[in-house]
């Protein structure tokens, strides 16, 4: 396995916590990206056959994911939590174990509590942690940089959505590129 490049058999995607309440106090400039690179994400895996968990942190107060994302995500089961590290959950970890992929993408919120906490969990367990920086926010964009840059000093690698995305693909024309073509405009 290249230490760099993605190969879409080995890869699953964790989708963390992008819930209503949330998401409406997130710093403005990243919430458009935020929907928009997540969704990416997601439709991605799902061309590919890769697995997706999408978590959300107590959403009987948080509320659920938010609606934009939700349609994206309709047939897939939810992991309700209430640690900040998803692999800290039991049904979570189980599961993500039980995929027996090497490398786990990540996108969510928060950058600096759960995303973080997780992403060091998954490395501390031997996974291989993909951020796609421009798909995790926090409410506040300071919090979100020192989070992204700590991942990086962790061993996390930080790749754009579109990297992500065309390295999976590999290549034009296929049905998978010209499904997600559109996503790319």
């Amino acid at each position: 396995m290249n230490k760099f490049l993605l190969q879409a058999e080995d890869c699953a995607v964790m989708v963390i916590d992008i819930q209503e309440k949330l998401f409406a106090v997130t710093d403005e400039r990243f919430r458009s990206m935020l929907i928009r690179n997540s969704c990416i994400l997601i439709e991605t895996a799902r061309a590919l056959d890769m697995p997706v968990m999408v978590t959300e942190q107590y959403p009987k107060g948080m509320g659920g994911t938010v609606p934009e994302i939700g349609e994206h995500i309709r047939d897939l089961p939810r992991y309700e939590k209430l640690y900040f590290s998803c692999y800290r959950d039991p049904a979570i970890r189980e599961r993500t174990d039980a995929l027996a992929r090497k490398t786990v993408i990540v996108a969510g919120m928060e950058a600096h509590v759960c995303v973080f906490q997780t992403v060091i969990d998954l490395l501390m367990a031997g996974y291989r942690v993909v951020i796609a920086g421009d798909a995790v926010s926090s409410r506040r964009s300071l919090d979100r940089e020192e989070a992204i840059e700590e991942m990086r000093s962790a061993g996390a690698l930080i790749y754009s959505t579109e990297m992500i995305a065309f390295m999976l693909l590999e290549k034009a024309g296929t049905p998978q590129f010209k499904r997600l073509a559109p996503f790319f405009k």
